[in-house]
């Protein structure tokens, strides 16, 4: 795993997960709310950024912990970034329009999708995405 895990924007990313995860277990609704605006924000950064700025998005291929991610990322991602992005800028709405409303499969999209991040490695500040997805099981489990 490439990267620097010593970053401030690491070390927030993850403390931030544990304490959304904590949230999760101790308050449902807040957890829930959390959750589903987190993927809203992303929607609109990833939107922002695939617009003005894709070349953001070339990190990524150097920090993945796995050679498949590496290549994927190259050899595919790369090419059509911006039109990636707004697709799945269209998934984390959606994910996060259903998390806000309850929604079990929205959920298990999010669960899902953060566990598909985990590979990027500290390009997704690993293990946030572990924690944040097992927050969404336990908001999962709690309906």
């Amino acid at each position: 795993m490439r990267g620097n895990l010593l970053s401030t924007t690491y070390l927030v990313s993850n403390i931030s997960a544990l304490l959304i995860l904590l949230i999760s277990i101790w308050f449902k609704r807040a957890g829930r709310m959390i959750i589903g605006g987190m993927f809203l924000v992303a929607a609109l950064v990833n939107t922002w950024q695939a617009i003005y700025r894709p070349e953001a998005y070339n990190i990524y291929e150097w920090i993945a912990a796995l050679p498949v991610y590496e290549y994927l990322i190259g050899q595919v991602f790369l090419l059509h970034i911006t039109l990636y992005i707004l697709i799945l800028m269209v998934f984390q709405l959606l994910v996060g329009t259903g998390i806000l409303y309850n929604r079990k499969p929205a959920f298990l999209a999010a669960i899902v999708y953060l566990l598909a991040l985990a590979p990027l490695g500290a390009g997704s500040s690993f293990p946030c995405t572990i924690l944040l997805s097992i927050a969404c099981v336990i908001l999962l489990k709690k309906e």
